[in-house]
């Protein structure tokens, strides 16, 4: 109650947001006319980026079940492995970002699509455990004796699904850095879209109003070029400048803005569907218990005190979950910052375990 307090404190975003929402339940979907399997990047001018936005590293593995599984390699392909969970929306091109760390570190990361997005075949009725199944494959398949996971943000529930089912002989440790926790922690705290989001939206929302929704944002504008998503979403942080946290607009430049628009168009190259099936994942009952995960992995947990996308709550009841078995880092930073400030301190910590 006291939360829903503090929104009504700031009724003009909340009527835009709830608007928004009715809108979408009964206007005609117009927004995007984004095809199916989009272009990876349409880049109207030659850009170069201090983060790999190419096709280069990336590869796909037949599952079992006949399904594709896309991943991306960056780094040292002979150093201590360890898979990347991406963000939400994301993909496995987020992985690009530690390249350079791993060159310096003599590491290896492998970033993984999840079912539907990037290179990664469609897996309608797959659960939160379905996909340390698939990455147990995957690393049989590049011959790893052992490995790490590293989760960020929406990674946070699958790195958690790792711990829990993964074989111990071969998983040796797991980061999770601003990951989301189990849905029954809650939002407070949380910023008003992420609050409506993880709390109403993906729970109970029909799927063509989060279809809408992910349509209307540049992220989701797949009827549109690289660089006119670009400049959406310049002009939105320009005008957001104000109001936003001074430690998100110190680490967004334009290389971090390209990666992220670069990431979700592989995470809608399918259509929206994947997207929304992601969120409903990570929003409702897991199918495990964190109490449960095996009490001799170690586990790291990043989190950051300004965060307003996944609050500090989360790690810290993940942390309370574990036992306190869990090394807790709470850091001055908000969600983008710390992911991107404390790169090379979050690898080492995890090659140090590995």
């Amino acid at each position: 109650m006291e939360y829903i307090q503090q929104l009504l404190t700031s009724p003009k975003s909340l009527i835009l947001e709830l608007g928004a929402y009715l809108y979408g339940l009964f206007a005609n979907f117009t927004t995007s006319n984004a095809p199916v399997n989009a272009p990876a990047a349409i880049i109207s001018k030659p850009y170069k980026s201090r983060i790999r936005l190419d096709n280069d590293a990336s590869a796909t593995f037949t599952l079992p079940d006949g399904r594709k599984l896309g991943y991306a390699q960056y780094g040292s392909l002979t150093g201590r492995a360890f898979f990347y969970l991406h963000g939400h929306p994301g993909s496995r091109m987020e992985a690009a970002w530690f390249e350079e760390l791993c060159l310096k570190l003599g590491a290896r990361i492998i970033g993984v699509d999840r079912p539907g997005i990037g290179w990664s075949s469609p897996h309608p009725g797959g659960t939160l455990l379905d996909h340390p199944k698939d990455i147990e494959h995957l690393a049989q398949h590049l011959e790893l004796d052992s490995y790490g996971i590293l989760g960020m943000s929406g990674g946070g529930p699958y790195a958690l699904a790792c711990a829990s089912s993964l074989p111990p002989e071969k998983l040796k440790c797991v980061s999770i850095v601003c990951g989301l926790g189990p849905p029954d922690i809650g939002m407070r705290g949380a910023g008003l879209p992420q609050w409506l989001g993880f709390t109403l939206g993906y729970p109970y929302a029909p799927s063509f109003v989060l279809k809408w929704w992910w349509q209307r944002e540049p992220a989701g504008r797949l009827d549109l070029t690289d660089e006119e998503r670009l400049e959406i979403l310049v002009q939105h942080i320009s005008k957001s400048k104000a109001s936003a946290n001074k430690k998100d607009l110190e680490v967004m430049d334009e290389d971090v803005l390209r990666m992220s628009l670069r990431s979700a168009r592989e995470c809608f190259s399918h259509g929206y569907d994947a997207a929304v099936q992601d969120g409903r994942l990570m929003s409702t009952e897991w199918g495990f218990r964190i109490e449960d995960i095996r009490p001799d992995l170690p586990v790291q947990l990043w989190y950051g005190k300004q965060d307003s996308s996944v609050p500090l709550n989360h790690g810290e009841q993940i942390a309370v979950r574990l036992g306190g078995r869990a090394h807790l880092r709470v850091e001055d930073e908000t969600h983008a910052s710390l992911q991107i400030k404390y790169q090379e301190e979050i690898l080492e910590n995890l090659i140090r375990s590995l």
